[in-house]
């Protein structure tokens, strides 16, 4: 068996650690920037009110009346 130096056998143990504790990387500098970048969100916003705007206008052009109950029919001829 040959010797090891301590810089090898330092980097052994470190890569030994890395196997038993995977998750144990450097922090992430873009964690807390969300996933998306800004532009992305805006058009994704502008394109859904944009979508349910031409949408809501579509129903309410279709949109007949509320049936009127029959009470209501009946009790204004009284």
């Amino acid at each position: 068996m040959k010797k090891q130096s301590e810089e090898e056998r330092k980097k052994k143990i470190e890569e030994i650690a890395r196997h038993m504790h995977p998750h144990d990387d450097e922090p992430d500098p873009t964690a807390y920037m969300g996933n998306y970048n800004f532009p992305q969100m805006l058009f994704a916003f502008c394109l859904g009110f944009v979508t349910m705007f031409v949408l809501s206008v579509n129903e309410i052009n279709n949109f007949k009346g509320c049936p009127l109950p029959e009470y209501f029919i009946n009790e204004g001829k009284q």
